[in-house]
């Protein structure tokens, strides 16, 4: 590599502590040959602390748990680029974005080389989007649903109408038809009243299978079928789902893939989503590798996401939770 006039080779040393990004070197027997000063970050020890130790003794056990088979495929030569949740001793979560490009000698895998970067910013935006095409999702569904409610109170308004009419034209009917007429009249408000009620108060969609077509309409337009009571999902659940959904179909997104179809049903006490990818981009990893990371931000108690690869051409990646 030639470098600019006035640059010596010592330089790029202090050229790479100056990135926020943790650069390092990792050889063939996984120990940590070098590192930047962002180590101090990453892994809350100075450089000097780190060389020469093993990258499992670095990390805890969910790191190793999600580390080790990236670096094993690295250290083989195959480049991995994958995405890690860190939790925070505040609270807070990081998300990391993890590269492993493999350093070859003479033409045989000689180690890898390492970058992570912060992508919280990244990720919390894009949690962000996903949550407000949630939020249009249901809020269309409700708009459909108040037009539905109010369409047949019109239908109704409009019927009592012709009644009254009859009697101006006819009074002496009005004392053998003025009850009804306001029976029914009665009738019709309060059960506007209650729609519009229900509309303000609970926040379950018109049509939960309505919702979904929304979201993934939003995301790739692909087809979605359902089996099972969909509809008469409590309306947590159905939130969730929604929620669930729309980060699956925004992490697949970001590979380009030729297709996306969704299946969601509900059958012997199980809720699933199951979202199929064709194709796609695989530059930047299998689609997989993203929807993985999803896990710890989108994943409720009892839930679970299993990614299926049928390479080259097809990713199964399913969603599912218990329903009572």
């Amino acid at each position: 590599m030639e470098l600019p006039t006035g640059f010596d080779a010592n330089d790029l040393g202090e050229v790479l502590d100056a990135l926020p990004s943790l650069v390092a070197y990792v050889d063939a027997a996984g120990v940590l040959r070098y590192a930047n000063d962002a180590c101090r970050t990453w892994l809350d020890r100075p450089p000097h602390e780190v060389l020469g130790a093993s990258v499992r003794d670095l990390l805890d056990e969910a790191g190793c748990a999600t580390t080790q088979d990236h670096l094993a495929a690295a250290l083989a030569g195959r480049t991995q680029r994958f995405e890690r949740s860190l939790p925070l001793p505040d609270g807070r979560v990081k998300h990391a974005l993890i590269e492993m490009v493999p350093r070859t000698h003479d033409d045989h895998p000689d180690g890898c080389f390492v970058l992570v970067t912060d992508i919280t910013r990244r990720v919390e935006a894009e949690k962000g989007h996903a949550a407000s095409v949630v939020h249009s999702a249901l809020l269309t569904e409700r708009n459909a649903r108040a037009a539905g409610a109010s369409d047949s109170a019109m239908q109704e308004l409009f019927a009592i109408g012709l009644q009254l009419d009859r009697m101006v034209r006819h009074p002496e009917t009005a004392t053998a038809e003025a009850a009804p007429i306001l029976e029914q009249l009665a009738r019709t408000v309060d059960a506007l009243r209650g729609s519009v009620r229900h509309l303000i108060v609970e926040s379950q969609p018109g049509s939960t299978c309505g919702a979904v077509r929304y979201v993934v309409e939003l995301w790739s337009g692909g087809p979605v079928r359902f089996d099972g009571p969909v509809d008469d999902l409590a309306p947590e659940v159905a939130h969730e789902l929604l929620g669930a959904l729309s980060e699956i179909l925004a992490a697949a997104a970001r590979h380009a893939p030729d297709g996306l179809a969704v299946h969601v049903r509900v059958a012997e006490g199980l809720l699933e989503a199951v979202v199929a990818v064709e194709g796609g981009r695989r530059e930047d990893g299998p689609v997989g590798t993203d929807v993985e990371a999803l896990g710890p931000r989108t994943l409720r108690p009892g839930a679970t996401i299993t990614v299926v690869a049928e390479e080259p051409s097809r990713t199964l990646i399913t969603w599912r939770r218990p329903v009572g």
